[in-house]
């Protein structure tokens, strides 16, 4: 108990330096990334004896994360002191940005979505949203499986995100934030609830200033639903709890990382590098297959195969791994904010609410680096979607 106990506190003394002492936003990199850890550790901490001993090598792995990746927010606090404050986006209250009509590509693939939906659902052996879900996780599955949905996803999303910080017209909004409902159907998972809010809340924040009674009633509302989705896929023999599911999906990947040990492989950082594996597995260059994004399950003791931010780097490199990806995750989330509230860059706001739900669930797994490819896709059609679609003019 005295190591959750130690880093614990820790966290509260991080925390409370950015949002008291600096006077930072609550969706600025450092509360970002160490309020949704804390909210893991005291859930630990109700739920100690229900699960393994929270071991030295969790202790130790994340006393590492946190210290490097305090170092470069608190660099990133000072370099942004007060400037985001005074002046919280000097773009966002002299430029009105104006997005052309996105409805008239929205809406057909919203109805070629909501077909593919039902052709999937009713397509697997299992109930319709289990077939739903395992039709987007499973390897081998047999059922029918999605070809345009995840296809469209990076448009779809960096329009989602254009829509929330530009004037736009109802038919755009609710167009867009309809699809984003069919995509929460069609995979069934978490991160498809969790993405939209977050990106919205960020941006929300920087034009607005989010308010506490607003953070608690959209945090509130993405466990419900959370939640909800779970119940409503899981199998007829599955008789998991409120408890169980909330211990489950909080803690328990912080206890796996302990089970976990570094990988022996002929290839160098199979998991850290896995993007690059891939594209020379897919041009020929090497026959091997990259590793599986989907891990084997450790129990701990219950069964979970998510094992924090902290598992590609530290199986393939131990503790210098960690080391290692939190120096990128510093340096990436420390650079867009900081363009985003220095430098006017109005792309970098947008991309820094976008990549937001890679660190806000830093606890659970790790998003960022294993998904790449698709973060990259998402990052193109962000900036050329702001580039070919957007109108700026200034504020009459």
């Amino acid at each position: 108990m005295i190591y959750i106990l130690t880093l614990t506190l820790l966290l509260v003394i991080a925390i409370m330096f950015s949002l008291l002492g600096t006077k930072s936003r609550i969706t600025s990199p450092l509360p970002l990334h160490f309020l949704p850890w804390l909210l893991t550790l005291i859930v630990g901490i109700s739920n100690y004896d229900q699960f393994y001993e929270f071991n030295e090598k969790s202790f130790y792995s994340l006393l590492i994360w946190f210290t490097v990746i305090f170092i470069f927010y608190f660099i990133g606090e000072l370099v942004n002191y007060k400037r985001e404050n005074i002046n919280v986006y000097y773009g966002l209250s002299h430029i009105e940005y104006e997005c052309k009509k996105y409805w008239i590509i929205v809406i057909p693939i919203s109805l070629y979505t909501i077909f593919e939906i039902y052709m999937v659902g009713m397509g697997g052996a299992d109930g319709f949203f289990l077939n739903l879900r395992l039709a987007n996780t499973l390897e081998g599955y047999m059922g029918k499986k999605f070809i345009l949905m995840p296809a469209v996803y990076p448009l779809m999303m960096a329009m989602f995100a254009i829509v929330c910080l530009t004037k736009t017209s109802k038919l755009n909004k609710y167009s867009i934030y309809f699809w984003m409902l069919l995509y929460c159907i069609g995979t069934m998972g978490k991160f498809s609830i969790l993405t939209p809010i977050l990106t919205y809340l960020i941006i929300y924040d920087f034009k607005h200033r989010l308010k506490v009674k607003k953070t608690i009633k959209f945090t509130l509302l993405i466990i419900i639903l959370a939640l909800t989705l779970h119940f409503t896929r899981m199998a007829e023999n599955d008789h998991s709890t409120f408890l169980s599911i909330l211990g489950l999906y909080i803690y328990s990947p912080i206890i796996a990382l302990g089970q976990l040990n570094e990988v022996n492989s002929s290839h160098f950082g199979e998991y850290t590098f896995r993007f690059i594996y891939a594209i020379t597995n897919k041009i020929g260059l090497i026959k091997e297959l990259p590793v599986n994004t989907i891990l084997d399950y450790s129990y701990v003791p219950v069964p979970t195969n998510v094992y924090t931010a902290l598992q590609p780097f530290y199986q393939d490199f131990g503790y210098t791994g960690i080391i290692f990806g939190a120096v990128l995750y510093g340096l990436i989330y420390v650079s867009l904010y900081t363009a985003g509230v220095r430098g006017n860059n109005t792309q970098a706001l947008l991309i820094y609410a976008l990549f937001s739900v890679s660190s806000a669930t830093a606890f659970f797994a790790e998003t960022l680096v294993t998904n790449l490819a698709g973060n990259v896709k998402l990052v193109l059609c962000t900036i050329l979607l702001w580039r070919f679609t957007v109108i700026c003019k200034p504020v009459q």
